[in-house]
């Protein structure tokens, strides 16, 4: 009989161990969870890491260049040299409709 109750209370600690290990904290499934979100956020931090440096390049430039301020001034803000025309094209869809 006592063995009967041994076996019986390895068999519920071996199951509670099991829970454990499937769904409690610190389970399979969560390490499954935290390790895809470390990945995306990895991922995202990759790309946030090469806008800044795309950024930087871009702030160095218009520091030293000349040509960069006038581009980014042309490009963004539509401004043109005393001499020049603007005109912008609109696409075909938006043209029908005004």
């Amino acid at each position: 009989m006592t063995g009967r109750m041994v076996l019986v209370g390895l068999a519920i600690l071996l199951g509670l161990s099991h829970y454990q290990l499937w769904f409690g904290t610190g389970s399979i499934s969560e390490l499954q969870r935290l390790t895809d979100e470390l990945e995306k956020q990895e991922s995202e931090n990759q790309r946030l890491a090469s806008r800044n440096d795309e950024l930087v390049s871009e702030i160095n430039a218009l520091k030293t260049d000349p040509e960069a301020i006038e581009e980014l001034l042309r490009s963004r803000f539509g401004y043109v040299k005393e001499g020049e025309t603007f005109v912008r094209l609109l696409p075909a869809q938006r043209r029908a409709s005004e």
